[in-house]
């Protein structure tokens, strides 16, 4: 799974949602202590009753709701099964991936002033893995390259996670209305695994036409891997929030104030043991020096990584922001200034707690004869303190010392309506800049993230994002989005490196369209071509030794549909929707690489990148239905 083999299921259900915001940077003194970005998630409210199916090769979705005057619920139950995918990948495996998660939103109106709201979500996802075979094709033409892998052993992985959620809104007037929240959230993790990967790294066959094309005839470097791990890890969260938003005017406060207490328990156990033409390597840090094959080597065997930790933390968090707004008209242009503060304090174990503020402010106004445009303006000091995973060393180690990363955001955005084709149309476009200090650097490690856990990088972020939405086909909602970014760090002023999301050049499409003498058979085009992103570096190794970068991302997919039912309950009795299609993902199967595996070559001293490839193109049907 560290392969880039999971395509799973995010938290978010398209079923049960009624709106997502994301904000990339300048975000309200509301929105908590992140450093980045925030995601803003409304469900649905139902006051009606009605089911949606959804069937496919990869999984199903059900969701129903039920509703009357005062209460309404609705509930989503989802499963995947990507066994599909992985079955189309390079490695030939014995994997059963499955991904299920229950989610449940309740709403109840006890009276016009008071209202609850109940949250829960139960996801589980479980990884069963056994590699057999792989071979990667790399390099150039005129330099062509494979590994050839032969595995022994397995991996089982499971991922639970319990989330619920009580939220009391009380409305005495127009004017004043108090929210109290309060949610716990528990996970248990376990990472089991002894895998032996035995690989030949040498020039595959590239005569066309020959029966051997893509062999391995030349076999430069050869070698074994043995990895073992026994991690377990578990995590309660609780959470408590009292919040007030009170109206005088053109003003508007909100404030609020909150306790959390997080518990974590965490072991981990993992070793890497490596040969390589039959001798055992090992790790670059030891003080013993090992020349092998040229010099006989006579000290202990040990392994190339080992970690062994046990760490049962608790981290006590207080939080509270006061924020201001008020809206008005400066001449001939309408305003809305937001501002506001947010402080924390938060406790490690028995330490000596620590402090953060954080001052932002917002600036939105238009025309008042020109409403069709909209300029925005933010800015403020943003800081994230430590959560466990960002305060624990590689070698598994808590550092007590780790202070908030911390960021100043420079934000102006745009919103532009107009109309082509009497059809209405929005055009975003937002230019930002982030200068980040105190960062946890951080390298990738396969598909996880493995913090240095020391605060000495700094680093900076700028960029421009660009969207373009609109009914290009009437009826229908497609979108184009272009974004320019460059994120560099400096860790310990040695100088500017790319950090690991430094992805400089995205572009996003997605078209819909029908037949215009058949409006019943629809399309859907999604077009995605990002620039790649940095390589990462070896185990042990120097990332500042290490620049290249990942080759760039391109993806098509197409999806083809037949509309049987549209809110039409006459042509199929008890039904609202009914549509059968199929989906091709990958179109141009193209090979999308996540990340390296790097294979080390004794004899000549190196260590070659091999790209781990993402999904190639692959079939799916799929059924949905609403009743």
């Amino acid at each position: 799974i560290r392969s880039g083999q999971q395509e799973g299921l995010s938290f978010l259900n398209p079923d049960m949602i009624q709106q997502v915001q994301f904000s990339a940077g300048g975000f309200e003194a509301s929105y908590g202590d992140k450093l980045s970005s925030v995601l803003d998630i409304t469900y649905k409210s139902f006051s009606e009753n009605q089911m949606l199916i959804s069937l496919s090769r990869l999984g199903g979705n059900l969701s129903w709701s039920l509703g009357k005057e005062k209460w309404s619920v609705i509930t989503g139950f989802r499963y995947r099964d990507n066994g599909l995918l992985v079955d189309q990948k390079e490695t030939e495996t014995n994997f059963n991936p499955s991904f299920s998660d229950l989610q449940t939103f309740i709403s109840y109106a006890q009276s016009d002033q008071l209202f609850f709201n109940v949250l829960g979500a139960f996801s589980a996802n479980t990884y069963r893995y056994k590699p057999l075979v792989r071979q990667t094709n790399f390099g150039t033409i005129e330099q062509p390259k494979a590994l050839v892998v032969y595995y022994d052993g397995n991996e089982k992985d499971k991922y639970t996670a319990f989330t619920g959620a009580l939220k009391t809104t009380w409305i005495p007037n127009n004017n004043n209305s108090y929210r109290l929240i309060l949610s716990n959230y528990q996970t248990v993790e376990t990472e089991h695994f002894d895998i032996l990967a035995q690989y030949r790294l040498g020039d595959p066959n590239s005569s066309i036409g020959g029966d051997d094309l893509g062999v391995v005839t030349f076999t430069e470097g050869v070698g074994s891997q043995l990895t073992h791990g026994r991690n377990n890890y578990g995590a309660q969260i609780i959470d408590g929030k009292l919040r007030g938003k009170h109206i005088k005017g053109n003003h508007l406060l909100d404030w609020g104030i909150g306790y959390k207490r997080e518990h974590i328990d965490d072991r981990l156990v993992e070793w890497e043991v490596v040969d390589s033409a039959g001798f055992s390597i090992r790790p670059p840090s030891g003080s013993i020096a090992n020349d092998q094959p040229y010099t006989s080597f006579r000290g202990p065997l040990v392994p190339f990584a080992y970690v062994r930790a046990t760490n049962q933390t608790q981290i006590q968090r207080i939080s509270s922001f006061f924020q201001w707004s008020r809206r008005g008209l400066l001449g001939n242009t309408l305003y809305w200034l937001t501002a506001g503060i947010r402080g924390q304090q938060w406790q490690l174990e028995n330490k000596k707690a620590k402090y953060i503020a954080s001052p932002r402010i917002q600036l939105s106004f238009h025309p008042k004869n020109k409403d069709y445009v909209l300029y925005r303006f933010a800015t403020g000091l943003y800081a994230q303190p430590p959560f466990y995973r960002e305060l624990r060393t590689k070698d598994g180690v808590i550092n007590h010392n780790i202070d908030a990363q911390k960021s100043i955001h420079i934000s102006l955005g745009n919103e532009y309506r107009f109309s082509i084709w009497d059809r209405p149309f929005l055009f975003k476009s937002e230019l930002y800049y982030k200068l980040l200090d105190k960062l946890n650097a951080y390298s990738v490690e396969n598909v996880r993230i493995r913090y240095e856990a020391n605060n000495d990088t700094k680093g900076f972020v700028y960029g421009l994002d660009l969207r373009l939405n609109g009914e290009f086909v009437p009826g229908t909602e497609s979108w184009i989005s272009l974004g320019l970014m460059s994120t560099e760090e400096n860790r310990n002023n040695r100088g500017n490196i790319p950090r690991p999301t430094d992805q400089r050049f995205k572009f996003a499409m997605l078209f819909q369209d029908y037949v215009p003498s058949m409006p019943f058979l629809k399309m859907n085009l999604n077009l995605v071509y990002n620039s790649g992103l940095p390589g990462g570096a070896p185990n042990y190794a120097d990332p500042y030794n290490y620049r290249g970068r990942l080759r760039d991302y391109k993806r098509a997919d197409l999806g083809i549909f037949y509309v049987v039912n549209a809110g039409n309950k006459s042509r199929v009795p008890f039904l609202n929707d009914l549509m059968i299609g199929f989906e091709i993902f990958n179109v141009f199967n193209v090979q999308n690489a996540i990340t390296m595996t790097w294979v080390r070559d004794v004899s000549s001293k190196s260590q070659f990148g091999i790209p781990n490839y993402m999904t190639p193109r692959v079939f799916n049907l799929k059924l949905s239905a609403g009743f």
